[in-house]
């Protein structure tokens, strides 16, 4: 996880512009997009300063898990350089780690709305696997699940086989076919 990745979601994901931020906290729009772009480093307590005119704090998490939005970051680089395998191993891994952590982990890890990564049906896809994972044992749901920007208006049968859809779509849990995805969730789980 960067500094310029953080940042640049949490700055996405409040609708701020860099001169908005730079105005914010009282610093050179051009040294936040320095930082973003990842040209320059910065320290905690400046990742701090930029933070807080967001609305948002750094704050560690007793996991190795990573935030769905880091894992939002990790699809796209998958995604521009064309590795669908990878793509769908991130997925995968997504679900693999939201399975396992802990309720208030598991809220923690979805709670920052991810950057797009470039493809609606695996932004859809993503939200899909989060929704699922907070849906299935009640958890609170973060407000960028219900956004459209994660549904999908054309639904998405992940099936390839075009005999096996109307089962994946009947297998497909409610929290999954909100985002216009069908897909089985054992579909996504680790073998």
């Amino acid at each position: 996880m960067s500094a310029s990745s953080l940042l640049r979601t949490a700055r996405h994901s409040r609708g701020v512009s860099q001169r908005a931020l730079a105005q914010a906290a009282h610093v050179s729009q051009p040294g936040i997009a320095a930082l973003e772009s990842g040209a320059h480093d910065t320290t905690f307590d400046r990742l701090e300063l930029l933070l807080v005119p967001l609305g948002q704090r750094v704050s560690l998490l007793p996991t190795r898990s990573r935030p769905v939005w880091q894992v939002a970051v990790d699809l796209r680089a998958a995604l521009d350089a064309g590795d669908d395998k990878r793509a769908w191993r991130e997925i995968i891994q997504c679900s693999d780690d939201l399975a396992r952590e802990t309720y208030a982990t598991r809220v923690a890890l979805a709670v920052t709305q991810p950057l797009p990564v470039g493809d609606a049906r695996y932004d859809a896809l993503l939200a899909a696997v989060t929704d699922y994972h907070l849906s299935r044992d009640a958890l609170p749901r973060p407000l960028w699940l219900d956004l459209p920007d994660y549904r999908l208006a054309d639904p998405w049968d992940v099936e390839a086989v075009p005999s096996l859809r109307d089962q994946a779509r009947h297998d497909t849990p409610p929290a999954i076919a909100r985002h216009g995805v069908f897909l089985a969730a054992v579909e996504f789980e680790s073998v």
